[in-house]
């Protein structure tokens, strides 16, 4: 089982990497950084739940990991609705051009 999780883990990684490189969108990007959070979840949870008593450990990191993730889609929302309404395009190597 463990090595069918760590090859969903590492597609998952490969997914969002080749979403940094490839595309300059600003809901792309985060969505990437989200893949890699889940990714680093499961990966987690697999190497933990592998040996015969489970770690309580993982518990405290998970809950980190988490806790990023949604503040990170809290930001994203905020950022979206705010650029939506002011006209900006989300192409993130046009928005050192904005005026704040």
């Amino acid at each position: 089982m463990l090595p069918y999780l760590f090859a969903i883990s590492l597609i998952l990684l490969a997914v969002a990497l080749a979403g940094i490189i490839s595309d300059r969108h600003f809901v792309v990007l985060m969505l990437a950084v989200e893949l890699i959070l889940i990714s680093s979840s499961i990966m987690l949870i697999s190497f933990f739940s592998y040996t015969q008593a489970p770690d309580p450990s993982a518990v405290p990191m998970l809950i980190s990991i988490w806790s990023v993730a949604a503040v990170e889609i809290m930001a994203l929302v905020t950022f979206y609705i705010y650029m939506k309404s002011k006209g900006y395009d989300f192409d993130v190597t046009k928005l050192s051009k904005l005026k704040w």
